[in-house]
């Protein structure tokens, strides 16, 4: 039902040698993206994105990068509160679609209690599934309040999660949310893409470009674009940026991904991203990069739910010997 898929982010420029290499990020108390990308000047850039399962992987397999976009330039003051990658959008419907369907099987498990409470004598097989039923209602009693509010580190989605993370991962984990099974039988035919509509805040979709793949590399799930930051026309880009301000973008990354059922299907992440463009290195500024391991990635971790999880077998067998309408699985 539910994946785990880290989205990490370089930012390449071309050095004195010819070479491509990872610039500098800065760590800031002010800065929710994970750090602050250094970009010298003027100079070629290319960006790296990797996608890594975590744990086993869940229910996806991550097969490839399918394209890359950028855009979306945002300059604002380092008092003005500081932006990242979340959305709850698709949480906010996991949320409502999970607690619709708790609501529609307690609907059927209270008419079945009620219509065995109205006989005056019970079998014994009768008593044992009131019982068995009781049961069942009470605890989607508190599944349901467990989807709303869920407690810290409790694994289900949106809920807080307070271990710590990795150099350069953003805190909050945003939720993407696809019933794959319902819109299968809605449309076989239709190629299924999770997260297509998931915008981080202030996000237009027009102001995305497109980037040129230069390097695919399947096994490790990664990619290279060329990135030619003077196309976003800005004096954000193209200027030094002052001590106060701070320059987002949006990233946009489409994920070839495959269910164990050998389904494949599209997932769309974002990866709101932060830069400073800068003069040229000064010689104290070259040695430190020799002195100490600076980091030179950001990344963003991704909760991918598939489906609603499927209810237990006892009350849906129990719910369909005693309906004319078989009750869904989900």
């Amino acid at each position: 039902m539910m994946t785990r898929l880290q989205l990490w982010v370089e930012i390449l420029e071309i050095n004195d040698n010819g070479i491509y290499s990872a610039v500098e990020v800065q760590e800031r108390n002010d800065i929710k993206t994970g750090g602050i990308y250094q970009l010298r000047q003027g100079l070629s850039r290319r960006i790296l994105v990797r996608v890594l399962p975590v744990g086993a992987g869940g229910n996806i397999a991550c097969k490839s990068i399918g394209s890359i976009s950028i855009g979306n330039v945002h300059t604002q003051t380092r008092h003005q509160p500081a932006l990242d990658s979340y959305q709850n959008e698709d949480l906010l419907k996991l949320r409502c679609a999970w607690s619709e369907a708790l609501e529609s099987v307690q609907s059927r498990i209270g008419e079945q209690l009620h219509s065995l409470t109205e006989k005056e004598m019970l079998t014994e097989s009768e008593e044992e599934e009131r019982g068995k039923l009781l049961e069942e209602w009470i605890r989607l009693l508190r599944e349901r309040d467990a989807v709303l509010l869920p407690k810290e580190n409790s694994g289900v989605p949106g809920a807080r999660d307070t271990r710590p993370v990795p150099q350069g991962m953003e805190s909050r984990i945003p939720t993407l949310f696809a019933d794959v099974n319902d819109q299968l039988r809605q449309n076989p035919k239709h190629r299924i893409v999770i997260g297509e509509r998931s915008n981080v805040s202030g996000q237009d979709p027009n102001q995305m470009i497109k980037l040129t793949t230069v390097k695919h590399d399947q096994h490790r799930v990664c990619a290279i674009s060329a990135w030619d930051s003077s196309t976003h026309e800005t004096e954000s880009l193209n200027c030094l940026t002052e001590p106060e301000q701070r320059v987002y973008l949006t990233l946009q990354v489409g994920v070839d991904v495959s269910l164990p059922y050998g389904m494949e299907l599209e997932v769309v992440l974002r990866k709101r991203v932060c830069v400073r463009v800068y003069k040229k290195k000064s010689l104290r500024d070259s040695m430190r990069g020799f002195m100490q391991d600076i980091p030179k990635r950001c990344g963003v971790m991704y909760e991918i739910v598939t489906g609603i999880p499927a209810f237990s077998n006892f009350y849906h067998e129990n719910l369909n010997k005693r309906t004319s309408t078989p009750i869904k699985r989900l």
